[in-house]
């Protein structure tokens, strides 16, 4: 008797007619490499596209990483590149830089050396100048005060000082134009002064000069073209102490005080500390003085 073969089981088969379907994702898969009681068929089934992809995407993969290392370093090289470049130009603009600012400082320098130069030379002008200023200004204080004594003694320079001051008049109840002060008689006072001592005189505000004159125009009397009016002031500088008494004993004073005592005529001599006379203004049209000098 024939061994009974045991029943075969359908899910065994994989041709038969009979077999179940189900798809890939629900067919379990095993462990790589074993095929367990899975069937041929479907372990194929199951890893052959599986696997290619695994394989396919590792291999990408590692590509992939490769790829990116490479470029990393392509843009770490790129970057010393770049920062070698960037400090080298660096390095050149800093050494021109430094050259210019040499220049500058040179050309500073010898710019404040030729200033020097020029300020110690006009110091020096500056000293030379002032010395000869000096020596001008003595000069010049020296000419003043000599052309200030001409002016004065010429009377075109106003004076102050001490001297007397004399006030004549016509006699009371004149009749007679000798009971009038003439211009004779203002002559005879001024000279009389000037033989005294007199340094300095004026009636009636007009100053005496060596082209003044005394004179008779009508009923008045002119000094320097200019009528004056009665009393006449005559004010004259010197010394106070002695100008009226050296001029009461001149001819022209005897002469004074005859005309005082013996027609009346107004004769008041007093002495004053303080005595202000104004300069002549004097026209030269002929008259210069000699080249070569001032004279004596």
């Amino acid at each position: 008797m024939a061994p009974t073969e045991p029943p075969m089981d359908p899910a065994a088969d994989a041709t038969g007619p009979h077999r179940p379907e189900h798809s890939r994702s629900s067919t379990p898969r095993p462990a790589p490499g074993s095929t367990g009681d899975v069937g041929l068929l479907e372990y194929v089934v199951a890893h052959a596209v599986d696997d290619d992809y695994a394989r396919a995407h590792d291999q990408q993969g590692g590509g992939n990483a490769r790829i990116g290392t490479l470029l990393v370093v392509a843009a770490f090289v790129i970057l010393l590149i770049t920062a070698a470049t960037q400090t080298s130009r660096n390095s050149v603009s800093d050494a021109a830089e430094r050259a210019d600012l040499a220049k500058q400082v040179t050309a500073r320098r010898n710019e404040l050396a030729r200033r020097q130069h020029t300020v110690d030379k006009l110091t020096k002008q500056t000293r030379e100048l002032n010395a000869a200023l000096s020596g001008n200004v003595q000069l010049s204080n020296g000419t003043r005060s000599r052309l200030s004594a001409l002016g004065a003694a010429a009377g075109t320079t106003a004076v102050s000082g001490p001297g007397v001051i004399v006030t004549v008049d016509d006699a009371p109840k004149a009749h007679t134009s000798r009971e009038t002060v003439l211009d004779t008689d203002l002559q005879q006072l001024v000279n009389g002064l000037w033989k005294a001592g007199a340094e300095a005189i004026a009636i009636n505000g007009e100053r005496i000069t060596s082209l003044t004159a005394i004179r008779q125009a009508g009923q008045a009397i002119t000094v320097n073209y200019n009528d004056l009016s009665r009393p006449y002031v005559v004010s004259a500088i010197g010394d106070a102490a002695t100008l009226g008494s050296r001029f009461e004993a001149t001819p022209n004073g005897q002469t004074w005080l005859d005309l005082h005592q013996q027609i009346g005529l107004r004769f008041d001599l007093i002495v004053d500390s303080h005595i202000e006379l104004p300069g002549a203004q004097v026209d030269l049209r002929a008259a210069s003085v000699p080249k070569g000098g001032e004279g004596p």
